[in-house]
């Protein structure tokens, strides 16, 4: 049974619509809110696995980290629907 947050269509995922980013652009940001919402989710997704990975949280674990950051960039790059 997946976990669903209230009022959301799609679980966890956030749009851009949602995220409160329209309050950044209302301050005169150049970046519409879906360009600074896609700029911090691929920020932070390849922060996190490249930081853990470098804290050594993947040491024994017995995968490459390597493939979860591509994973992780072709994913966010729309490579894997490819």
């Amino acid at each position: 049974m997946a976990l669903k947050r209230p009022g959301r269509r799609d679980g966890f995922r956030v749009s851009h619509e949602e995220d409160g980013l329209e309050g950044v652009a209302a301050t005169g940001h150049p970046a519409p809110p879906a360009a600074l919402h896609r700029a911090l989710t691929c920020w932070t997704r390849l922060h996190g696995v490249l930081s853990l990975e470098l804290a050594g949280h993947f040491n024994g674990m017995g995968f490459d980290p390597t493939l979860l950051f591509t994973a992780e960039l072709d994913t966010l790059t729309g490579a894997s629907a490819n």
